[in-house]
């Protein structure tokens, strides 16, 4: 069997549009339609002239029906290409405006531009750039291609958590490490999915824009445009001190507890502890203190069915429900502290 590569601009591409066929029968349907986000980023690497994948095409002979004497047009299949090439013509086209959060293409702004809105040399841009083309010729059967169009597609999709880590940069994700290694995080009930998949790594980034005041809900896109946002500079030192600090706050204030219950500790319920604890720093509540009310309220007297429970059943990454889930948390601790102060 034989294949080869070539490269084909975005222009030879187009023109060649009716000669790429997408009806192959293990083909998925165009699914990123109406994902913007993803589509403005791959046209973003086309624009700066970044790394795409190879698109994998299928030339098995079949031609289209000409009656004229004209050079015969084959027709490629494509394998791997689907979501790619139909976003590009569908931009070309004027099918879509990149996103208002897009990147800077040098020192331009290409927010909410479609391609007939672009600079000219950055309309240039889009129809010159380069991709690499893997053709596998009729050599190949319709279940070879189809064996390679499987194993491509078998690596497991990235969460938003793991897409997300790339935006914060180095630095930032080595604060997050040290954050998550502390013992609090450590003794947190994360499963071993849950830490292969950065869902410590997600907490603590929401325990910071708690900390840091953000108004926001915890859904996959709201995480994603703030860090990309905090990934801009480094992470606030301050807050990061004062993770620190109202860590071995707590842990000092649970040092009785057993194994089962921390894993009675919900995941959803660690950045509104921490706001809760920043409180009771402030009311002066010692950490022992601290901890019993945790203990009473997050184990002993937890109600599934109470409203702070409904907090944790459902949207759980709602703004609203997070609000009332950490004023709920507050509001019980303050009420704690305040009995504390009043028998003393």
């Amino acid at each position: 069997m034989a294949r080869s590569t070539v490269q084909w601009t975005t222009y030879q591409l187009v023109k060649m549009k009716n000669q790429i066929n997408f009806d192959l029968p293990f083909q998925r349907r165009y699914v990123r339609r109406k994902d913007r986000s993803w589509q403005s980023l791959l046209m973003h690497t086309v624009l700066t002239d970044g790394y795409i994948p190879n698109l994998l095409v299928w030339k098995n002979g079949d031609s289209l029906e000409s009656n004229s004497r004209s050079k015969t047009k084959n027709i490629y299949y494509a394998v791997d290409c689907l979501q790619r090439l139909n976003t590009l013509f569908l931009f070309i086209d004027d099918g879509f405006a990149l996103t208002d959060d897009i990147p800077l293409v040098g020192e331009q702004s290409v927010s909410g531009l479609k391609f007939s809105g672009l600079p000219e040399d950055l309309q240039q841009a889009v129809m010159g750039y380069s991709f690499a083309v893997t053709i596998f010729d009729e050599s190949y059967s319709l279940e070879d291609v189809e064996e390679i169009f499987y194993r491509v597609n078998q690596t497991k999709p990235l969460s938003d958590i793991e897409q997300s880590q790339v935006l914060l940069g180095e630095d930032n994700r080595s604060v997050l490490k040290h954050i998550t290694d502390s013992a609090l995080f450590r003794n947190v009930n994360f499963t071993k999915a849950d830490l292969e998949g950065y869902v410590d790594r997600k907490t603590a980034v929401q325990v910071i824009a708690l900390l840091s005041g953000r108004d926001m809900s915890f859904s996959g896109k709201d995480m994603k445009l703030y860090m990309r946002e905090i990934g801009k500079s480094p992470i606030d030192t301050k807050i990061v001190a004062e993770i620190e600090k109202l860590s071995e706050y707590m842990m000092e204030g649970f040092q009785d507890w057993t194994s089962k219950m921390f894993k009675s500790l919900k995941k959803s319920v660690v950045p509104s502890l921490f706001i809760t604890a920043r409180k009771a720093n402030e009311m002066d509540l010692p950490a022992a203190g601290f901890g019993q009310w945790a203990q009473k309220f997050l184990i002993d007297e937890y109600d599934k069915d109470s409203e702070f429970g409904e907090t944790l059943s459902r949207k759980t990454a709602n703004k609203e429900v997070i609000q009332r889930r950490t004023d709920l948390m507050v509001q019980s601790m303050e009420s704690f502290a305040n009995a504390v102060a009043q028998s003393n």
